[in-house]
């Protein structure tokens, strides 16, 4: 019995020993519990956290709570927020962002159907019922802002948290999420309205997981390990809706709401979170940008500079194996550099200078370690049996990465460079015939070739070979990367040389392994994907050279002539100053409608616009005796290309298509998206026989498009003209029925009706 105990205390000895760490840390959530927050739920109750090591405590919201600020104050703490986090951060709050789960807020703007409130036009001198911080997010106030009505005309009241007050007509329209208030309603047969922010093109984030920028810097691992759990557990609450809802209601309702409710809940936060195109937990650096124009727009922060680097957290942030730690514990890194290749590398007071060594060092930086730097041998074998731990690189500049080269540190742009009486060149396809000088890069050299076969392209090792050959007027121009081509003309004085434009490509910028150790470069790839867009651009500008030409000292014309700029300065300030502030106001009041009329994907019409232009378009053939046509277009087999090839390449080819419509259209006509893959052209003044024509040019141009999909991209078309006696839904049906009719009987083709 003696020796089972002693083996049995050896075991739970042992478990203990060998168990993993767990780590208590605090979740602060912005409202009550709901579905809103089911996958943290989901995350705890499946035991994700704790297979992570992590304890995680729930906390529900309460008004004594200042998020940011509790958020800041220890280590450990997360929380939810809007995408006003953005104003925090505008306003030097150090908090990162770790994952948006709601791809489009589901806050809106309810209103009764009886209320007489039927579009935001008529929310003029209305009582709105908004909290402070949806104010603060601002997608709200843009929708009503976009649609012409002033904020000082709406009276903006605290909200009461209670749908009672707009069914009594206490509130004539309230801020409530989409997911909650609209199935309460419906439940008591109440008509609504819905005003949707995502609608008016005004796309902001919602349920935003956040932390400090000290747990990221501290605690690495573990937001890693919060971040990886949390996401499995948002995956499996809307795989498992039903389920999900079971547990928040037996666990998680303190609200007291319904099982019915909250699989309602679900079933829409789902399609807000993108869940099925695959954007669940996403957060976009160009999104974020565009929501901070917003707010700057709005005057809600004065603070312009936004480090989106540190703003966003990245999943991929350095964590090396214990391998790759002994690894670079008993290896150097060492640079091989030619010390006269101005601006990429150079000797200057007998320190390595250029944007090589300052990538290098850069790398150096992101491991707080130093790297070796040596100048490349004239012969080889001087180092060939030297033995050292020594790994050595050099930086090469091609489009192509293999086992031997790293991923890109930096992108040159292509330019091209002429002699001074030529014009700018946008586009090479303007040099038909000519001879044309390509620089070292054999790639380039071999793509231009085949792009532009009209053209007479050379390949050179050497820049100022081509120059040579330039001036002579052997060639007419010299293509090479713009720091090159910049500095051997400044260098070489060639004051008859000018750069005459940037080409659409870039040199990608690499290091190479000059050893067998291979491993190395995974290693280095680690690091190079730590150098912030910021840092990178830093570099860049630092070598960018701008060429001043000698000016003659006029001091004396300036003695004289600054005190009367100085009255003409004073003079004008105030006006000046008026002139700005109204100039702003009508850029934001601009910026504002275009974002209320643009599909937030293609940037054309929305379907809101195309449906105002129709009517306007109505009543005036209905007045003036003139006709219109439209043509409805339909991308075949989209649904397939979505299924195979997944949603980011088929928004691609909604944003390609549409880039080609608007490049072939009239002037006069109007292009918009009417939803999915379906479009509408409106031809003002023009039959449905000329309208054919148009479908006809649009259709081939579709066709002979190569979209890089390994598949033909075609469409369909159903056009019509305007009848007397037509409303809007008329016109629109017969063109969508035209369609349908094409596509069933074998798609890519036009059909009139």
């Amino acid at each position: 019995m003696k020796v089972k105990k002693i083996i049995l205390l050896l075991f739970l000895f042992k478990s203990l020993c060998f168990s993993q760490k767990i780590e208590t840390i605090t979740l602060q959530l912005d409202w009550l519990h709901q579905y809103q927050f089911a996958g943290y739920y989901i995350a705890k109750e499946k035991g994700y956290y704790k297979q992570n090591g992590l304890d995680v405590k729930i906390k529900e919201f309460n008004n004594n709570i200042d998020l940011i600020e509790d958020t800041l104050k220890e280590p450990g703490h997360y929380a939810i927020g809007k995408s006003s986090l953005i104003i925090e951060k505008l306003n030097k709050k150090p908090i990162t962002l770790l994952l948006a789960i709601y791809q489009n807020s589901p806050m809106v703007l309810l209103t009764k159907k009886n209320s007489g409130i039927n579009s935001i036009e008529e929310l003029a001198n209305k009582k709105i019922m908004l909290t402070e911080d949806a104010k603060e997010m601002a997608n709200i106030i843009s929708m009503i802002r976009s649609q012409g009505i002033k904020s000082k005309t709406i009276n903006f009241i605290p909200h009461s948290f209670k749908l009672d007050d707009l069914i009594d007509g206490t509130t004539d329209a309230m801020a409530c999420y989409l997911s909650n208030e609209p199935y309460l309603l419906t439940k008591k047969k109440i008509k609504y309205n819905i005003f949707n922010p995502a609608d008016y093109g005004f796309d902001f984030y919602g349920g935003i997981l956040f932390t400090s920028e000290n747990e990221i810097k501290n605690n690495l691992t573990r937001v890693k390990n919060f971040y990886d759990a949390t996401l499995k557990g948002w995956n499996y609450a809307f795989k498992n809706i039903e389920e999900t809802a079971k547990i928040i209601y037996e666990k998680y309702n303190t609200q007291n709401k319904t099982l019915d409710s909250l699989i309602y809940e679900g079933n829409i936060l789902k399609k807000l979170a993108k869940y099925e195109e695959g954007l669940l937990g996403n957060i976009d650096t160009e999104t974020i940008n565009e929501i901070k124009r917003l707010y700057l727009l709005l005057e809600l922060s004065k603070n312009t500079k936004l480090n989106t680097d540190t703003f966003i957290f990245d999943k991929n942030k350095i964590l090396f194996n214990n391998y790759e730690k002994n690894f670079l514990k008993n290896n150097s890194f060492t640079l091989e550099i030619n010390d006269s290749n101005m601006p990429f590398s150079f000797t200057q007071n007998n320190k390595f200078k250029g944007l090589e060594v300052d990538l290098w060092k850069t790398l150096a930086q992101k491991l707080n370690t130093s790297f070796n730097i040596i100048e490349e041998p004239k012969d080889k074998n001087i180092l060939k049996h030297i033995q050292t731990n020594d790994i050595k690189f050099k930086f090469v500049y091609q489009n192509k990465q293999d086992l031997n080269t790293s991923i890109p540190l930096n992108k040159i742009k292509v330019g091209i460079a002429t002699i001074n009486d030529k014009n700018f060149i946008s586009d090479l396809i303007v040099l038909k015939n000519k001879r044309i000088a390509v620089i070292k890069d054999k790639l380039l050299y071999e793509k231009l070739k085949k792009e532009y076969p009209e053209i007479n392209f050379l390949y050179l090792e050497e820049i100022n070979e081509g120059f040579k050959l330039l001036k002579s007027n052997e060639i007419f121009a010299v293509i090479d990367n713009i720091l090159m081509l910049s500095h051997s003309i400044i260098k070489n004085n060639y004051n008859n040389i000018k750069i005459a434009g940037t080409l659409p490509y870039d040199l990608e910028i690499r290091l190479k392994i000059l050893d067998k150790n291979v491993e190395a470069i995974g290693i280095l790839n680690k690091i190079i994907s730590k150098i912030t867009n910021e840092e990178k651009r830093n570099i860049l500008n630092k070598y960018q050279l701008i060429v001043y030409k000698e000016v003659k000292d006029y001091s004396w014309f300036y003695k004289y002539v600054i005190p009367l700029l100085i009255m003409i300065i004073f003079s004008i300030y105030i006006i000046t100053k008026m002139r700005k502030e109204i100039k702003k106001r009508k850029i934001a009041e601009n910026t504002l409608l275009d974002y209320a009329n643009k599909d937030s994907l293609t940037k054309i019409l929305n379907r809101r616009k195309i449906e105002k232009i129709l009517s306007n378009l109505i009543k005036d053939a209905r007045l003036n005796n003139s006709t219109f046509s439209i043509i409805f277009i339909d991308i075949d087999n989209f649904k397939s290309i979505n299924d195979t090839l997944g949603h980011l390449i088929g928004d691609k080819i909604l944003v390609d298509v549409s880039k080609i419509i608007t490049s072939h259209i009239r002037k006069d006509d109007l292009f918009g998206r009417w939803g999915g893959e379906e479009f509408i052209i409106i031809l003002p003044n023009t039959s449905s026989f000329d309208a054919k024509k148009s479908a006809l040019h649009l259709k081939e141009h579709i066709e002979k498009t190569n979209f890089e999909i390994n598949r033909k991209v075609t469409a369909s078309f159903g056009i019509t003209e305007f009848i007397e006696g037509d409303n809007k839904k008329d016109i629109v049906l017969r063109a969508d029925k035209a369609m349908y009719h094409v596509k069933k009987n074998g798609k890519n083709n036009i059909k009139i009706l």
